[in-house]
């Protein structure tokens, strides 16, 4: 896993490597400048014409150590030196001595007049623009000068290399408070920020590069509470399967779900539970609804739940006497909300205290109150989509897409379970705070049924064994990447009977990868 750190957390690590292991912050600077100038030249080799944007703290000393070190070859290189010289932070003073020392031409720009930024755009534009303006960036709306900076370099269309952080937004953020300059290539030190992976912020950081300065990895792993999901990482998690083993092996599933109109849900899921190695499935729901769920998923097998005049399961009757076989439970899918949901749901959790896994309506049966769960021998994973995530905690939606890790942090303490906040880049957080960011899916996965996909992915998971962070961090990955893969053959919505399908083929690339 890769670290993720906010703004502190890495200025606690410069901190530390400066300070305490005593290694100088001009090395660290140049290690990072090294980084800007070998990434833009990996990334746009053609570039002749560079135009760089330097700031006064130490984010305009990365710059301007950029542009000493491109200085001398074929590329015409300029700075443009947004502060009054005598402002800049020690670092960047010596890297402006150096960079004149070698003749990098350098303009200053103290005032609100930018007509020397004007005449670097027009008539004959730069190829690339190197942005070394803020670093970590802001707490509040870029304004004044700089946001004017950020206007015409976008009104010029010119392709943006960021230096740590796009001018404009926070690292400890996902969030874009104003105006910002949107870069195709951000160069980071050390480790990802908050705002590279999380949106709607990633969506301004265009490809993102990370580069080793010389902070010892121990150092950036030390309180790092946020970490980015890699492929290797998920081929570790994956569970052993020996080739002596039978279905026994590989434990019994079952699905508490569904009801008349909505078997599809229940289907799905225990296809993907199949298709993630569950030994067995057995979907229990409502009578109307075994046709369905009988004809779509052949390999599990049902159970009849009584069923209400709507169709919907009238309670937990008959399913006592499945315990004592099963594994793991998933519920959820399609049961709706109904006085006979309710009591199945309750029953369960009274009943039940190995792997658990709810999705929607069991997680909207619990609204408000995610202490519901709390204390159970394992944590119980949930899989909330934003609107269910905000019935959990009794807030709006909109506060949970304005800062979805806090509202799944808050879940998973609140409820002592391991919560899946669905969506572009899925939060995964356990009950002590820990999240993972998933960098895989799309918007092919944003079709009916998708969710119920990863409902059995990762209850299939769980069904063998694995503990519920692993369950989740690698159901998570395979669905993702899932989706992905169907958009080679599915240009807007991959249906999500498809998926189970492009899970294998997720699995078996990493497997060969």
């Amino acid at each position: 896993m890769l670290p993720v750190l906010d703004n502190e957390a890495i200025r606690e690590a410069d901190r530390h490597t400066i300070e305490d292991m005593g290694i100088p912050s001009l090395d660290l600077m140049e290690n990072a400048a090294s980084g800007v100038v070998d990434a833009l030249r990996d990334s746009f080799p053609k570039a002749r014409r560079i135009l760089i944007l330097c700031g006064r703290g130490n984010n305009g000393g990365d710059g301007l150590a950029a542009a000493r070190l491109l200085a001398g070859s074929d590329l015409e290189i300029k700075v443009l030196l947004f502060a009054n010289p005598d402002t800049l932070s020690p670092d960047a003073t010596e890297n402006l001595r150096l960079a004149q020392s070698v003749g990098v031409p350098i303009v200053v720009i103290e005032g609100e007049d930018l007509a020397a930024l004007d005449a670097e755009l027009e008539p004959n534009p730069p190829d690339l623009v190197v942005d070394a303006l803020l670093g970590t960036g802001i707490d509040r709306p870029l304004g004044g000068r700089l946001a004017k900076v950020v206007e015409r370099i976008g009104e010029a269309g010119l392709k943006v290399v960021a230096v740590d952080v796009p001018t404009g937004l926070n690292g400890s953020s996902a969030e874009i408070p104003g105006p910002v300059m949107p870069s195709e290539l951000t160069v980071t030190f050390a480790a990802l920020k908050l705002c590279h992976v999380l949106p709607p912020a990633c969506l301004c950081c265009g490809e993102v590069a990370v580069v080793d300065i010389g902070i010892p990895d121990t150092v950036l792993e030390t309180g790092c509470v946020f970490h980015w999901i890699e492929p290797e990482d998920v081929a570790l998690l994956l569970p052993m399967r020996q080739a002596n083993s039978h279905k026994g092996n590989f434990g019994h599933l079952l699905i508490v779900a569904g009801a008349e109109g909505r078997g599809g849900a229940v289907a799905m899921a225990g296809q993907a539970a199949v298709v993630a190695g569950a030994g067995l499935v057995t979907m229990a729901v409502p009578q109307p609804a075994i046709p369905v769920v009988d004809g779509a998923c052949l390999e599990a097998m049902t159970h009849p739940l009584a069923a209400t005049d709507s169709g919907e399961m009238a309670g937990p009757e008959g399913l006592e006497r499945l315990l004592e076989r099963m594994t793991a439970i998933a519920t959820g899918p399609g049961m709706g909300t109904g006085d006979g949901a309710a009591q199945t749901l309750e029953w369960v959790l009274n009943t039940w205290g190995g792997p658990l896994l709810l999705d929607a309506d069991a997680i909207n049966l619990l609204a408000g109150r995610p202490e519901r769960l709390a204390g159970r021998e394992q944590p119980p994973v949930l899989t909330p989509h934003p609107g269910e995530l905000a019935r959990l905690l009794d807030c709006s939606t909109d506060e949970v897409v304005g800062d979805r890790v806090a509202a799944a942090r808050e879940a998973a303490s609140r409820a002592g379970a391991v919560v899946v906040a669905k969506g572009f880049r899925t939060v995964i957080a356990d009950p002590d705070g820990e999240v993972w960011i998933n960098p895989t899916g799309d918007d092919g996965l944003a079709s009916g049924g998708s969710g119920d996909v990863l409902t059995g992915t990762i209850a299939g998971l769980l069904a063998q064994g694995l503990e519920p962070v692993r369950a989740a961090l690698v159901g998570c990955w395979l669905h993702g990447r899932a989706g992905e893969l169907g958009g080679e053959t599915y240009p807007a919505a991959v249906p999500a009977s498809e998926l189970p399908k492009l899970i294998a083929r997720a699995w078996l690339n990493l497997e060969t990868s």
